[in-house]
């Protein structure tokens, strides 16, 4: 990720946030107070964001009058797509590109004849939210991405997934399924749900707060009640309940991360997506130290410290790379 992209995603984040003159991001600050000319691209991101709102305002979603409208978006397509065009030329870099797609999400420009679809994807050392043509909301972590689909024949939502989201659906007639990349897939028809389900993991994880799922794969499936959780084994090709506190699974929504009894190697794991580093365990330390408790820190240092107070870890940092080795 180049330097202005990945600025661009602090900004970003701040204008979702409310656009504050003042913002509590350290590196965005940091940005800022470098020179005048950040602070007033800043200014002007912030002006054309506030004025592009028209594009993304969405109202209590009625799903027959929400159709109804999109059949009619090829008669408007044209002077949208001029629009979106003076838009990209006014806004440069992350900002741009996402009220550009947030824009053609909502309008339905992105529509096929029977099908409406978008996808999405975030980068490791980023966060984002958005708002399904359902109304459904889904966070994603980092290193997610999904594509969703909506079939006015068949009746089904639709999404390819892979990574880790936090799911609230829309209630509706039409059913809601998440198609994970080893075959597991989650039927729902309005319930909230956290799913972890990275192609590089051993394991997909759900957990499930509010409604009723049903998780299936080629052998079988499995209904969860609010308050449980299941675990797919991919090598054993098994699906189960498993025991655990629903709010650890939902941690990250709110910059936690709950370990239980979790190897240094899993911890890693899940920071260089978080921080989008490269992180380089040595000798057999990675499986043999575990950790207990709850990281809600600022920065990779932060973190990696507080890890060598817990541990006999030791680190060095070098650039985006960092190499773990025992005390």
């Amino acid at each position: 990720m180049n330097k202005d992209t990945y600025i661009g995603l602090h900004i970003v984040d701040c204008l979702l946030d409310g656009g504050s003159g003042h913002p509590d991001d350290p590196v965005l600050a940091e940005w800022l107070a470098s020179d005048a000319s950040n602070r007033a691209d800043f200014m002007k991101y912030k002006k054309i964001w506030e004025e592009s709102r028209f594009f993304t305002a969405t109202a209590t979603f009625d799903r027959a009058l929400a159709w109804e409208k999109i059949n009619r978006i090829n008669q408007r397509r044209e002077r949208i797509r001029k629009r979106f065009t003076q838009l990209c030329y006014a806004v440069s870099g992350a900002a741009a590109a996402v009220a550009l797609f947030m824009a053609l999400s909502y309008s339905g420009v992105l529509e096929k004849e029977t099908q409406v679809t978008l996808s999405m994807s975030v980068e490791n050392g980023s966060r984002s939210e958005m708002t399904l043509p359902d109304g459904s909301i889904v966070k994603l972590n980092a290193g997610s991405s999904l594509e969703y689909a909506f079939d006015r024949k068949k009746k089904v939502r639709e999404l390819r997934f892979q990574g880790e989201g936090f799911f609230k659906v829309a209630k509706s007639d039409c059913p809601f399924v998440v198609n994970t990349q080893n075959g597991l897939q989650v039927k729902v028809l309005g319930t909230t749900f956290n799913l972890c389900a990275y192609e590089t993991d051993s394991s997909i994880r759900t957990a499930l707060l509010e409604g009723n799922i049903e998780l299936s794969y080629h052998a079988g499936n499995l209904r969860l009640k609010p308050g449980e959780m299941a675990v797919y084994d991919r090598g054993k090709d098994e699906l189960k309940k498993e025991k655990g506190l629903l709010s650890h699974a939902c941690g990250w929504v709110n910059n936690k991360l709950y370990m239980d009894e979790m190897s240094l190697s899993e911890v890693c794991k899940k920071l260089e997506r978080h921080y989008n580093v490269q992180i380089m365990i040595h000798g057999n330390i990675g499986e043999t130290i575990h950790y207990n408790g709850v990281l809600q820190e600022e920065s990779i240092t932060d973190v990696l410290n507080a890890l060598a107070r817990l541990s006999r870890i030791k680190y060095q940092v070098s650039g985006k790379n960092i190499n773990i080795t025992s005390k």
